[in-house]
């Protein structure tokens, strides 16, 4: 079982707002990096979402649909 980078997000809210989308449709994930922006929240870097390497590509359907409703913001 390998961890795969799906997207990298400058802000943590939107990272967390893709990851629950994909949690619902019962695909783990993760978010690495989180904890580096509460000890250095100026310039702390992306946060990156994880997921299974087998869940690929069913994740990126919906990622892609979520780019596409977020292109506009």
């Amino acid at each position: 079982m390998n961890l795969i980078t799906i997207k990298q997000f400058p802000d943590e809210v939107i990272a967390r707002l893709y990851h629950h989308r994909l949690e619902e449709e019962g695909i783990n994930s993760v978010i690495s990096n989180a904890i580096s922006s509460t000890l250095f929240p100026i310039g702390a870097g992306t946060f990156s979402l994880q997921i299974l390497e087998e869940d690929f590509e069913k994740a990126i359907k919906i990622i892609y649909e979520l780019d596409e409703l977020n292109k506009g913001e």
